[in-house]
């Protein structure tokens, strides 16, 4: 499983409303579509996702991502997305772990047919601790999972 975290300047500009808030950004992406620039948050709250503390990030963001990846000499409409992760979603890169510590998952090891389940109660850049509903723990290396998913 890759470990792809969210980087850049426009990024920062969206952590830094989101962390102050108590939210944790899941995925990022910006691409150009139709001579417009789509950008678009998966973020997420231990509380659930809240439209109208969305809404204020988004009007303290807007400014600061067009400043980023619009600039004068370029300027172009630029159209920003926020949405939760739901309730089952499949991780789209191993730094997932790291944003859903204390969550219960669900992961299918590289040398297993079968989806193991637990909570995650510690994850880095390199691997992930499970507690297992037997009460058991077990370490994942990022290299050895193939796919993991939230379970609720």
């Amino acid at each position: 499983m890759q470990y792809r975290k969210p980087e850049g300047p426009a990024v920062e500009a969206v952590l830094g409303a989101l962390n102050s808030r108590g939210y944790s950004l899941v995925t990022f992406s910006a691409e150009i579509v139709r001579k417009q620039m789509h950008v678009h948050c998966v973020v997420t709250h231990g509380d659930g996702v809240n439209l109208d503390t969305l809404a204020e990030i988004h009007r303290e963001v807007q400014p600061e991502i067009e400043d980023v990846l619009a600039p004068e000499d370029t300027a172009r409409d630029i159209r920003i997305e926020f949405s939760s992760p739901g309730l089952s979603r499949v991780f789209g890169s191993f730094h997932e772990f790291e944003v859903f510590l204390g969550r219960e998952v669900e992961v299918l090891p590289v040398d297993s047919s079968e989806w193991l389940r637990g909570k995650i109660i510690a994850a880095d850049d390199a691997q992930c601790l499970l507690r297992r509903p037997d009460g058991t723990e077990r370490t994942f290396q990022r290299e050895s999972l193939v796919k993991a998913r939230l379970t609720e």
